[in-house]
């Protein structure tokens, strides 16, 4: 042990001296906060919850809410056919939720009818069963929700397939009769959400996907789409692999879109799983989700989040564990607060030749995402059991280190498993001696990761108390246990830096 923390000394003490000014100067800039958020009733269901909720988004620089819907089918999500529903946000929650929308100076788009997991729910007989709910529902609005000075738009909550559109003509039927029951009583904007989930599997070109947003443009008299990026859902391609990136599709979209039919986006802020098991639907890091924004700003004129309050709120009781993290990074990313860090690291445990990182060490800190479908994918860093790095806490003024997660992949095929926990341990003394701050398990455990491909980012979900929290120069190692037969790819340290 002697030999091991002599080792550590040196290591880190020239680490310190040769590149911790290099570390504190590497970080990321602010960038154009999200405009909105989609909103999910059910993990707000108080006066108290709804109202904390709205503050939180104001205060990350949002102005639209889209609420998901108000009525659901009453047999969840493998109840179809089903003439049955029932109220998902009851009509007093829906008018403070628009008073809380006029409060905080914010545009509201109400969600109406969703048909639950009816593939088909634009056929018979779902497709009047939707229909005629969403007729009933209007006639339940008082008459002050039309004239709310916050409602903006309504969205028709069941989503064009657009990867699997089998009859075309039939869906945007489907949509051309709700549209008519909407006009009969409101002629605001009516929104939808197109996504892209299946577009990957199933190898849809950008322009297979572009006719099709064309004709629903066309037919349905919709007059605004809300694309789902679908990174989380179906792993779409961001960062420029072998296929079509989001990009190629976002942009193909909007070329065919008439050139005053606005297009938004709506980007996910989850990781991706085999139908979303394993590590699936829990927060991404922050360096993808910019990644996100960034291929898709260029093609739309608003960007919003599939439900802040599940993926980075702080909130609702419902949210994921790790979502205070997600928020701390985002925060950090628009200059609200806080700080993201891309330190100088040093390997403690020798990367695989096929899954190497660059000399010196930088590939966890560039802000590219491995692509969670492939463990081959060239950002991704691997290691034969358990994975060790340590790296230096930037200077960034008084501020402490808050926050580390690691983006990790599970791929069962290839011996790829999820580590069983990230272990943070901290030196003040150049790594003579340490002392741990935490150790946090990955979701499922490794062996129930061995049976689904999918991603995670396994953190802490609390932040470092600022007591024991590391200052600048002190060392952090970071520990990725994992049985020796299985291989460790990481492809990205989240690293965040918060003030008192």
């Amino acid at each position: 042990r002697s030999s091991r923390g002599g080792m550590w000394a040196a290591k880190c003490l020239l680490l310190a001296a040769a590149l911790v000014w290099a570390a504190a100067t590497a970080t990321t800039a602010p960038f154009r906060p999200l405009d909105g958020t989609f909103v999910w009733a059910p993990g707000l269901d108080t006066p108290e919850l709804l109202h904390s909720f709205f503050d939180e988004i104001a205060s990350l620089g949002m102005h639209i809410v889209v609420l998901g819907e108000i009525r659901s089918n009453a047999n969840g999500w493998r109840g179809c056919p089903s003439s049955d529903f029932v109220f998902d946000a009851p009509i007093s929650w829906v008018m403070d939720f628009l008073d809380n929308a006029n409060r905080t100076g914010m545009s509201a788009y109400l969600g109406l009818v969703a048909s639950g997991a009816c593939f088909r729910f634009s056929h018979y007989p779902q497709m009047n069963h939707t229909i005629n709910e969403t007729a009933w529902l209007f006639t339940q609005f008082p008459p002050e929700l039309f004239t709310h000075p916050a409602l903006s738009g309504w969205y028709i909550t069941d989503e064009p397939a657009m990867p699997e559109w089998v009859d075309i003509h039939r869906d945007t039927e489907f949509y051309a009769q709700i549209v008519k029951v909407i006009r009969s009583y409101s002629s605001l904007p009516i929104a939808v959400a197109p996504y892209l989930n299946g577009a990957r599997m199933f190898n849809v070109t950008p322009e297979v996907i572009a006719k099709r947003a064309a004709i629903l443009a066309a037919e349905s008299g919709i007059n605004l789409q809300i694309w789902q990026d679908s990174t989380g859902a179906d792993a779409i391609n961001v960062f420029g692999a072998n296929r079509y990136t989001l990009g190629d599709y976002f942009a193909s979209v909007r070329e065919a879109l008439p050139a005053d039919a606005p297009m938004w986006s709506d980007n996910e802020a989850f990781t991706w799983g085999d139908d979303l098991k394993g590590g699936g639907y829990h927060p991404c890091t922050a360096a993808r989700f910019a990644a996100q924004l960034a291929a898709s700003k260029p093609y739309v004129s608003r960007t919003l989040n599939w439900i802040q309050e599940l993926h980075f709120g702080r909130v609702s009781p419902l949210r994921c564990p790790e979502a205070a993290r997600l928020f701390a990074s985002y925060a950090a990313m628009c200059g609200i607060g806080g700080e993201i860090a891309q330190p100088a690291y040093f390997w403690l445990t020798l990367p695989s030749s096929h899954h190497s990182d660059t000399e010196p060490p930088s590939k966890l800190t560039d802000g590219v995402s491995g692509d969670p479908t492939d463990a081959s994918h060239a950002a991704w860093v691997g290691v034969q059991g358990t994975a060790q790095l340590v790296f230096v806490v930037p200077a960034s003024g008084e501020r402490r280190l808050g926050w580390v997660a690691a983006h990790v992949l599970a791929a069962p095929a290839g011996g790829v498993r999820f580590p069983r926990s990230l272990v943070l341990e901290a030196s003040a003394d150049g790594g003579a001696s340490w002392t741990v701050l935490g150790e946090w398990a990955t979701p499922t455990g490794a062996l129930a990761a061995d049976e689904v491909r999918s991603e995670y980012v396994v953190g802490n979900d609390a932040q470092l108390a600022w007591g024991a929290a590391p200052r600048a120069g002190a060392s952090v190692r970071v520990k990725l246990p994992n049985d020796d037969w299985a291989l460790t790819l990481l492809c990205e340290l989240e690293v965040v830096l918060v003030d008192e």
